[in-house]
C-alpha cells in the first residue's frame, strides 16, 4: 500500500496540472532524481491512486457548441448496472451520484441544443431518467487546475 506523502502530493499537484510533465521535469522542480520520481509514479498507479491520464479537448473546436449538465434521478426500478448505460452515449462526459434532490449529475456535450435535446429525450431518458433539470453551461471559469 503506498502512502500518499508530502512528496507524492507534490507530484500529485503537478500532474493534476500538466498530465505531460516528464519524470525528469518532475524530478528537477522537486529537486529528485528522476528514477525516484518514476517509482513512486509507478507505485501511485498500480495502487489506482493515479487513475489516468486524460487530454482536455476544447469541444467547441471539435464542433461541440452546447455543453450542459443534467440533474437527474434514476427510474423507479433503475439500478447501477442500468445507468452504466450512460457511458455508451456519444457526449456523455461524466455522470456522478450526487447529493441533493436529483441524485445523478451528467455533464454532456452536443454539436447544438437541438442535439442535446434529442440526446436526451431519445438517449437518455430512455435509459431511466426522470425529473430532468437541464443546466447549459454559459462559460467555462475553471476545468482543471491550471486550465
Amino acid at each position: 500500500m503506498v502512502i500518499v506523502d508530502e512528496m507524492n502530493r507534490k507530484i500529485l499537484r503537478l500532474l493534476a496540472t500538466n498530465g505531460k510533465m516528464t519524470y525528469n521535469e518532475i524530478a528537477s522542480t522537486l529537486r529528485r532524481s528522476p528514477s525516484t520520481i518514476r517509482d513512486r509514479i509507478r507505485r501511485l498507479e498500480d495502487e489506482k491512486i493515479i487513475l489516468g491520464y486524460v487530454a482536455v479537448v476544447n469541444t467547441e473546436q471539435t464542433g461541440m457548441k452546447s455543453d450542459a449538465i443534467l440533474l437527474a434521478n434514476p427510474a423507479e426500478g433503475i439500478g447501477r448496472e442500468q445507468l452504466k448505460k450512460l457511458k455508451e452515449v456519444p457526449g456523455v462526459m461524466e455522470v456522478l451520484s450526487v447529493s441533493g434532490n436529483r441524485l445523478l449529475l451528467i455533464r454532456v456535450h452536443a454539436q447544438d441544443n437541438r442535439a442535446l435535446e434529442d440526446m436526451i429525450a431519445n438517449k437518455l431518458i430512455p435509459i431511466g431518467l426522470k425529473d430532468v433539470e437541464v443546466q447549459i453551461v454559459l462559460e467555462s471559469v475553471m476545468r482543471f487546475p491550471g486550465i
